[in-house]
């Protein structure tokens, strides 16, 4: 299922805003070239062919609140400290509320394998929803705070050979 396809299912308002905000973020780079043989044009195209919503919940009382700002870095290590639960690093976009507004940040977080929401870096908010990859494979996981959507460093690669797992997806396939 697309980005397209999914605006067309019974979404909540947050994932409305979050979807409509990724949406255009993905119309504004068509107007960049791709290079040739490039798997994806932008972050969000990766989005579109492997994200998914995740269950957002809140922090296990075991699981400790780390500093913010440095989500990708807390969610990395988090996830290699419970790894043996089966925690895996996800990377993507959230919401938050500020005012009355939703906004849709770049962030990272864990996730367990039923696709629950492992937030080391932000509490829960009733309106906190998680759109993102999740990346079983802890080589790949940003120990050094970069994320992998964000750094150009690590992003390109990705954009370039596409996005092999090497893990079975949580999720089908989309078309």
């Amino acid at each position: 299922m697309t980005l397209e396809q999914l605006r067309d299912t019974d979404l909540s308002p947050p994932q409305d805003t979050l979807l409509s905000y990724l949406r255009g973020c993905a119309t504004v780079a068509e107007v960049n070239a791709r290079p040739n043989g490039w798997a994806f044009l932008s972050a969000y195209h990766l989005l579109d062919a492997h994200g998914e919503f995740f269950t957002a919940a809140a922090r296990p009382i075991e699981v400790l609140k780390l500093p913010d700002r440095l989500c990708y870095g807390n969610a990395a290590s988090t996830a290699a400290t419970y790894a043996t639960d089966g925690l895996m690093y996800a990377e993507g976009f959230a919401t938050v509320t500020a005012g009355a507004q939703l906004l849709p940040l770049p962030h990272g977080w864990c996730v367990t394998p039923d696709g629950v929401v492992v937030d080391p870096t932000w509490d829960l908010h009733p309106d906190t929803t998680y759109f993102g990859i999740t990346f079983p494979d802890p080589a790949m996981w940003p120990y050094d705070g970069g994320g992998l959507l964000t750094d150009p460093d690590r992003l390109l690669p990705l954009l370039r050979d596409g996005l092999t797992l090497s893990a079975p997806s949580r999720r089908d396939p989309w078309p």
